[in-house]
């Protein structure tokens, strides 16, 4: 999926040899994008800005975890995901500072989702995923993420739930993190991530882009994504975590420059940036 800032460039600017330059660079950086996944550092969680333009058609947002009962089906027509795990603490006196969960998925209700929301099919070359703190009390500038991993066919899951069918919201919450075997394909580095603030954004919106470094459309469809995600010192908020159908992670990765001359500065930076997470 081209980026609308390169897609202008091609269609204008780079008739120029600086303009064929920064394509260049770009055209090369994006290339690497989900090629390889690995640690996912300070880097790669991007507070979203405001008036982001997006690509999707947000038909769906894959609620993966959440607190409310509301929309976690994560069906439209033909599309059937796994039921989100709705087990996040949700606000109120009595509620609780922290949360360990788990949500398990298979790369093809994955693909299908990606499919269902932006095209072209298959043009999703890395999995994002969007965080709404929601943070109720005090606003505390200090919101932990003290865990993210992604784990690639466990061997076993406790309460044996089956992605191949339709996991339940139940059976989301009984994992617990608990699990054997498989292959961690993304994690946190370092863990915990301290210092997530409040971005502002209201509740519905999210305030953080988490990239993954996963490519979904290199996994065979019958791969299990077990993902494990754990914070604490939150302050009486309700949170979610979820894919969303309408922002790509093109529209978040690189913001629209005033500039040719900061827009090549900012495909220098991708480069080294996309090298590092490739070469990691």
């Amino acid at each position: 999926m081209t980026p609308f800032w390169v897609e202008r460039i091609a269609g204008g600017v780079s008739s120029s040899a600086s303009g064929r330059v920064l394509l260049a660079l770009t055209l090369a950086a994006l290339a690497c994008v989900g090629s390889r996944a690995g640690e996912i550092t300070s880097t790669d969680i991007v507070a979203i800005p405001p008036s982001v333009t997006a690509s999707g058609n947000g038909t769906l947002d894959l609620r993966m975890f959440t607190f409310s009962g509301a929309e976690i089906a994560n069906s439209s027509g033909a599309f059937n995901g796994d039921n989100g795990n709705n087990s996040l603490p949700q606000g109120g006196g009595a509620d609780v500072d922290w949360f360990t969960e788990s949500y398990v998925t298979t790369a093809g209700k994955l693909k299908a989702f990606y499919n269902l929301n932006f095209s072209p099919s298959g043009g999703v070359f890395e999995m994002v995923l969007f965080l709404d703190l929601n943070e109720t009390g005090a606003a505390a500038l200090v919101n932990s993420l003290d865990r993210l991993d992604i784990v690639l066919n466990p061997i076993s899951i406790q309460g044996n739930p089956s992605p191949f069918g339709d996991v339940s919201s139940s059976q989301q919450a009984a994992i617990n993190q608990q699990y054997t075997g498989g292959i961690t394909i993304a994690s946190l580095n370092p863990q915990p991530a301290v210092n997530l603030p409040l971005n502002s954004q209201g509740a519905g919106f999210s305030d953080y882009a988490i990239f993954t470094g996963i490519n979904p459309f290199s996994l065979d469809d019958s791969d299990v994504l077990l993902f494990n995600i754990s914070m604490s010192s939150l302050n009486n908020g309700a949170e979610e975590i979820f894919l969303s159908g309408k922002y790509a992670p093109t529209d978040i990765v690189v913001p629209e420059p005033t500039s040719l001359i900061l827009l090549l500065a900012g495909g220098l930076g991708l480069v080294r940036w996309r090298r590092r997470r490739c070469s990691g």
